[in-house]
C-alpha cells in the first residue's frame, strides 16, 4: 500500500466485513435461539424487532492523535455508514 487508508476507506473495509459474515451470522444466531427456547418449552419465537443485538463501530470517531480525523471527516463516515447499512 503506497498511501495510508482513509478513514472513508476504513469505513468501506469496515462494513464489507458486516455484508459479509454478520448478515450471514445474525439469522443463524436467532435461529438457533428460537430452537434453544423451544427446546426448553417456550414455543414463542423471539419477535424480529427485539433489540438483541447492538453494533457500533469507532470507525471515523478515532481522534485519540490522529490530526487526520476532524469533525467534518467523523461527520462523512457516519454518512457513508448509514448510506451502506
Amino acid at each position: 500500500r503506497r498511501t495510508q487508508p482513509t478513514p472513508q476507506d476504513e469505513m468501506r473495509a469496515g462494513m464489507s466485513y458486516f455484508h459479509e459474515t454478520i448478515w450471514k451470522g445474525v439469522p443463524k444466531f436467532l435461529r438457533r435461539l428460537d430452537t434453544a427456547l423451544k427446546n426448553i418449552g417456550i414455543d414463542e419465537r423471539v419477535p424480529y424487532n427485539a433489540p438483541l443485538i447492538q453494533f457500533s463501530s469507532w470507525m471515523g470517531g478515532d481522534r485519540d492523535g490522529n490530526p487526520r480525523v476532524t469533525p467534518e471527516v467523523t461527520r462523512d463516515v457516519c454518512l457513508l455508514a448509514r448510506m451502506m447499512a
